[in-house]
């Protein structure tokens, strides 16, 4: 017989160990493909706001009033329009209303502002009271009622 000797040991692994940190690359391309899309859906939503202010924060001068004989004197029964517990009534023209939140007084106030794209004659009814406005000459405006306060104020013309 021969003498040859057998050795009998483990067989080295295959290939190379795997390595906890293989998925740190994909783990970090997740995170900044998030990172990336929260910040462009910030500038689109920031942008949207500076939009919207632009459009619905407006500024002018005041409404002239109307004496209340001559609105209820119109041949043609103004259109009525209800929003938010005010009823607007005008005499022609557009209408389109948004509702916007700020910060009043340390508090957050969400209210109303409507356009309205040249009426000849606008009532506003809020509790119990009526604001009659004359608005002839195709002048359009922008009426705001925070809390039991309306506003009119006069504002280029726009479109809807």
């Amino acid at each position: 017989m021969a003498s040859d000797q057998v050795r009998i040991g483990k067989l080295p692994l295959e290939g190379r160990v795997p390595s906890r940190w293989r998925w740190a690359p994909i783990v970090v391309g997740i995170v900044a493909l998030i990172g990336v899309g929260a910040h462009v859906m910030g500038r689109q939503d920031r942008a949207e706001q500076v939009r919207r202010d632009a459009l619905w924060r407006v500024n002018g001068p005041a409404c002239a009033p109307l004496d209340p004989t001559i609105f209820r004197g119109l041949r043609r029964y103004p259109q009525a329009t209800p929003y938010d517990e005010t009823l607007y009534r005008r005499a022609g023209g557009t209408m389109t209303c948004t509702h916007l939140v700020d910060r009043i007084a340390g508090e957050k106030v969400r209210y109303h502002v409507c356009k309205f794209g040249a009426p000849d004659y606008l009532l506003v009814s809020q509790g119990g009271r009526d604001q009659f406005y004359d608005l002839t000459g195709g002048r359009s405006a922008a009426v705001t009622v925070i809390k039991d306060k309306v506003s009119c104020v006069v504002i280029p013309s726009f479109r809807m």
